[in-house]
């Protein structure tokens, strides 16, 4: 596992100066600036999932006319059919041969951006599909599983990450959208991954045994230089396009070992922290990053 986690480290400073290349390669079109980091989330998905998986870009449907926002990247699993076209471009995605997608935004610090992402998600969760992996289809598992995952993959986010990750529950409760519809993950590269559970059975932590009151919901996971790993290892967990013949490889080694310091928060528990800091007349706008940032990183303040 540690040979795999130091291989991640290299891979998330490859993306990260693949990310700066893009401005000089792309100089003076943002459009050829974002294709460029696209392709290098893609290239490294492509690396992670090999064929017969395959990486696209494009617009998802399913079998009732249902259509998506064009996404930055989407995983197809080995049963899509082979509908590409010139330049190996996709032609048709179809919902029930996709994995999940993932929208590449550079800094999601910017409210704005992130928000931007969230909503090409909810594009995403108006999509069914007929069939899933799974082999009982009721509850609310079997609804997660006819979804499409969504997921967003970013280089920034606030100087506190636990701000975004307020941000992102903001989105959502003002607009009423139901867990089962938002987004499955975003991760920050270096930093950290916000994971939406829908059921406490799907939460890997042990939050009972930490004294947690809920283990459904956002959670921060505070992967750091490892998120990459914590990436993986969400794009394995999400609800797949259809049912695996063998475990994938690498699962067994990318969850962190029980000893590694891993901060794990409750994003809805520490909200009304959040919410009185906020509001607060008295309080300065440096005492309030230290409040948040001491959410998410205790030991600094030890």
């Amino acid at each position: 596992m540690s040979d795999l986690y130091r291989l991640l480290r290299e891979e998330a400073l490859q993306l990260s100066s693949e990310f700066r290349k893009a401005s000089i390669q792309g100089r003076g079109t943002s459009q050829e600036v974002a294709e460029f980091r696209e392709n290098a989330v893609q290239a490294f998905l492509g690396r992670y999932f090999p064929f017969p998986h395959r990486i696209a870009k494009g617009k998802v449907r399913d079998s009732t006319g249902n259509i998506a926002a064009s996404i930055d990247c989407v995983l197809c699993a080995p049963n899509h059919p082979y509908t590409v076209s010139i330049r190996d471009k996709f032609a048709l995605l179809l919902a029930e041969g996709v994995d999940s997608v993932v929208e590449v935004k550079p800094n999601i610090a910017d409210k704005s951006e992130l928000y931007r992402a969230l909503e090409q998600g909810l594009s995403v969760k108006k999509l069914r599909r007929a069939t899933t992996s799974m082999i009982h289809e009721y509850g609310i598992l079997g609804e997660w599983s006819k979804r499409v995952p969504f997921g967003v993959f970013a280089m920034q986010c606030k100087a506190a990450p636990i701000e975004t990750g307020f941000e992102i529950m903001e989105f959502y409760e003002s607009r009423g959208v139901d867990p089962l519809d938002q987004a499955d993950f975003i991760v920050v590269n270096d930093v950290c991954v916000f994971s939406n559970f829908v059921d406490g059975i799907l939460n890997p932590w042990k939050v009972a045994e930490a004294g947690f009151k809920n283990n459904s919901g956002w959670f921060y996971e505070g992967w750091g230089e490892d998120s990459l790993a914590g990436f993986l290892l969400r794009l394995h967990r999400v609800a797949h396009a259809g049912l695996k013949i063998q475990e994938d490889v690498l699962l067994r080694y990318l969850s962190p070992a029980e000893d590694a310091r891993f901060q794990i928060v409750d994003i809805a528990l520490k909200n009304d922290i959040y919410q009185k800091c906020k509001n607060s007349p008295g309080m300065a706008p440096a005492e309030f990053q230290r409040v948040l940032r001491k959410i998410t990183h205790p030991w600094e303040f030890d």
